[in-house]
């Protein structure tokens, strides 16, 4: 089986920084999951950060310890999408390339997510989520699929 690493370094979404260096400590996303009230739920999630030499001799960047992924897909959404309520095929991130889309969980909230967004989608029972595309542009996500 083919095995993707998943290497996220995004600025924007970031908590403080590592020591003097300007890099960031954590990478924010949010997480859909399903609850014990059997509902699903956001809830804001971090990845630690930490100034490695990935890549000698390019200067050192904020990687995260490495998360076991099995393969990527990318979905294509027209502008009008809308998916109804629905679980998630399998837990896995998605890195919203261009566009935006909502997500609605089974509490109430509603999360919007444009170029640059990070969640992961857990609930892989019970009813599920709502996601549509909002706005006037085709929304394009990466879909990382994890082993965890």
């Amino acid at each position: 089986m083919l095995r993707f690493i998943i290497l996220i370094t995004v600025i924007f979404s970031t908590t403080s920084t590592l020591a003097d260096s300007g890099s960031p400590q954590s990478l924010a996303y949010a997480r859909v999951y399903t609850g014990e009230d059997g509902l699903t739920h956001f809830l804001d999630a971090k990845i630690s950060l930490e100034l490695k030499d990935f890549a000698p001799p390019a200067p050192p960047l904020a990687l995260s310890s490495r998360i076991p992924a099995s393969d990527i897909a990318f979905a294509v959404l027209d502008v009008g999408w809308n998916g109804d309520w629905h679980p998630a095929p399998r837990r896995q991130f998605a890195l919203v390339l261009s566009g935006s889309l909502e997500i609605e969980t089974e509490d109430g909230e509603t999360r919007r997510f444009d170029a640059g967004g990070i969640f992961s989608v857990e609930d892989v029972t019970g009813r599920g989520h709502r996601s549509r595309v909002v706005g006037t542009d085709t929304t394009v996500v990466a879909l990382v699929p994890t082993l965890e």
